[in-house]
């Protein structure tokens, strides 16, 4: 990984630990724009804004640790207020609590595209909710321009604000919040075809060697056979070598950590399935539509060796999720805390090894 440039000495090795694999893409688009396609997989509205605030900073790399830092702040207190119109006070805090502790929240400190995300997510949410429907559209849109997964807002978004007596400002609201992330996406399309001649640049990129990422025929439907074959064949594999002890004195041979990712990022995307159907149930029909399309867009594009790759990053994204184990944890104090100090354990584990190179997500 190259290096990156803060002020000095120890303000590069702080903010140059937090830039760590995607982030050299992120930082690489601030500074020189869309100069391959093979980086139009980014989106542009993350890598824009931190060049931008590197304006300010005088450094790239603490413009975008720090922009990605006040965005999940914000993310979190939209998120409280979201949690409001369905939670208790004690569900709410807990809320925060989960998503501040996720294993992989350490992109908030980093120079990714998540933290952003999640406050746009939650802010088109909000104003949904409140029915609120051109500013749900507009924030909705400028989601889909830090990443792809915010079409999951757009289903959401229709159920949110489906009019009830068909006046045309009611139908009209409705429209502009579905169609404006349309729009955003097209616009982008309508970029790369202007700057490479694909407008599908983003999605013909994920097939690079870098990412290994294709669209299988029947999308999600065909990633989630292909990670569930995985996480079978996968877990065969480990334990066709049982016993472990003393076989790798260097750490697993290849074939075994691709096989180990598979199953345990195919149970964390069951847990989610499960949670999902959580979310419709007790919190409502839009909750559990918007984390239905993550998944759907998260199976969508499955990778080689580990089809599942980077999905618990992805599923940061997902709030209802944490929304639902909030609720079910209300009435478990065992439960709940054990659940709490996982997640810190976790995070801690995953914060460590992410400054030192290792791929986490």
């Amino acid at each position: 990984m190259p290096p990156f440039r803060a002020y000095d000495g120890l303000s590069d090795l702080l903010f140059g630990s937090l830039a760590q694999w995607d982030a050299v893409w992120f930082i690489h688009l601030a500074d020189n724009g869309y100069d391959s396609t093979q980086i139009t997989a980014f989106f542009p509205l993350y890598p824009l804004l931190v060049s931008g605030f590197s304006v300010v900073t005088r450094s790239t790399v603490v413009a975008g640790v720090l922009l990605s830092l006040v965005a999940g702040c914000v993310a979190v207190v939209l998120l409280r207020r979201v949690a409001a119109t369905r939670l208790g006070e004690a569900a709410q805090r807990d809320a925060i609590v989960l998503v501040s502790l996720y294993p992989l929240s350490f992109v908030f400190t980093s120079v990714y595209s998540d933290g952003l995300f999640l406050a746009l997510a939650v802010g088109a949410f909000s104003a949904g909710l409140r029915q609120r429907p051109l500013v749900a559209g507009v924030v909705a849109a400028l989601a889909v321009d830090t990443r792809v997964v915010g079409l999951a807002l757009i289903p959401a978004l229709a159920v949110m604000l489906w009019p009830r007596d068909r006046t045309p400002r009611a139908i009209g609201g409705l429209i502009a919040a579905t169609v404006l992330p349309l729009v955003a996406l097209g616009a982008y399309a309508a970029y790369l075809h202007h700057r490479f001649g694909d407008g599908l640049a983003f999605v013909h990129a994920a097939g690079v060697d870098t990412w290994n990422r294709h669209v299988p025929p029947l999308g999600p439907v065909s990633g989630l056979w292909q990670s569930t074959a995985a996480a079978w064949h996968g877990s065969l594999e480990l334990l066709r070598h049982l016993p472990r002890s003393g076989s790798y004195p260097h750490g697993l041979a290849a074939h075994d950590t691709w096989s180990a990712w598979n199953v345990a990022q195919f149970a964390l995307v069951a847990a989610a399935l499960w949670l999902t159907w959580v979310a419709w149930k007790r919190l409502g029909p839009a909750f559990g539509l918007y984390s239905l399309g993550v998944l759907a867009i998260v199976l969508a594009s499955p990778a080689d060796f580990v089809p599942l790759a980077s999905s618990p990053r992805y599923l940061l994204a997902d709030f209802p999720l944490f929304l639902a184990v909030a609720d079910l944890l209300q009435g478990r104090p065992r439960l709940r805390e054990a659940t709490i100090v996982a997640f810190a354990a976790l995070a801690v584990v995953a914060a460590v090894g992410f400054s030192r190179k290792t791929w986490i997500a």
